[in-house]
């Protein structure tokens, strides 16, 4: 897969444009996908479909441009809740969970997990600790070329939390990315952890 392939969902652009309107407001948002060069969204916005019309290095240039408008250190919780509202935004507009509602909370888990993996074309679904589903990413473009000290994709802690608290409540679990490229590992890695 070439950086210039369109693997991206419209969902996953649609939705990143909805989550930094509730975020950062209307002009913030439009000045993120101004800078980096993605204007023509603003101008003709996609739906909640899941066409891929868009490539790896135009969704990632968002987050970074947020980075950017923030700074690094601030970003990091406003791009858990971008993810965040991401998943909750798709789930509200095209109801993806209502088909597994009546599943047990493991099971609901898994499958929104799974949602995921379809949306933004990347990761795989594990069994992690205890049993419960874990969310593996070998092939993560959010920090390439990133160095850190903490863990950094936090967009994609927080789509995994949306699923969590659909499937179990809120309050209850945390998703944490316990390996992360961006400090030096071989992965991107989220668990479930108890809080």
């Amino acid at each position: 897969m070439t950086e210039q392939e369109k693997t991206v969902t419209n969902i996953s652009i649609r939705a990143t444009y909805d989550s930094l309107e509730d975020i950062v407001g209307a002009r913030a948002r439009d000045m993120i996908f101004r800078s980096a060069d993605m204007g023509h969204v603003l101008e003709n916005l996609p739906e909640y479909t899941w066409e891929k019309n868009y490539t790896n290095a135009e969704q990632v240039i968002l987050y970074y441009k947020t980075v950017d408008l923030v700074g690094p250190v601030g970003a990091q919780g406003i791009l858990r809740q971008m993810g965040y509202k991401n998943a909750e935004k798709t789930d509200q507009v095209l109801h993806l969970l209502d088909q597994f509602k009546d599943l047990p909370p493991e099971e609901r888990l898994y499958k929104g997990f799974e949602l995921l993996k379809t949306a933004i074309n990347r990761g795989t679904v594990e069994n992690g600790i205890e049993g419960n589903p874990q969310f593996n990413v070998h092939d993560c473009t959010m920090c390439k070329g990133v160095t850190s000290t903490k863990p950094y994709c936090s967009q994609y802690a927080g789509a995994l939390q949306y699923f969590v608290d659909q499937a179990y409540g809120k309050g209850i679990y945390q998703m944490i990315e316990t390996k992360c490229k961006a400090v030096g590992d071989d992965t991107c890695l989220f668990e479930l952890r108890k809080r």
